[in-house]
């Protein structure tokens, strides 16, 4: 549920911010490419996190499968924390504002 409106706030917020400022013959244009990155960017992202997970839990020497597969997740999620938390703090460095 948190994941889910985490990603309503930020879909929302970012696809304004990506066709805000584009003249009106190319808004059409800017929300493709938009939402081309976002789609194959959540592609990516999925995919490295379950590739973490995966190793972790593979590597993992718990004696219990349900334990490994926790530990993979915590991992994975973890990972992508890390990474998200990066992005927000480029955002706030590198995005302009109208003066």
């Amino acid at each position: 549920m948190v994941a889910s409106i985490g990603n309503a706030l930020a879909y929302l917020a970012s696809t304004t911010a990506s066709v805000s400022e584009v003249e009106p013959k190319k808004s059409g244009l800017a929300s493709g490419l938009y939402n081309t990155n976002f789609q194959i960017g959540s592609a990516i992202g999925l995919s490295v996190m379950v590739a973490i997970a995966g190793a972790v839990t593979n590597a993992s020497d718990a004696a219990d499968s349900v334990v490994a597969l926790n530990e993979g997740f915590q991992q994975g999620f973890f990972w992508a924390g890390i990474f998200a938390f990066a992005g927000a703090v480029l955002a706030l460095l590198f995005v302009r504002t109208r003066k």
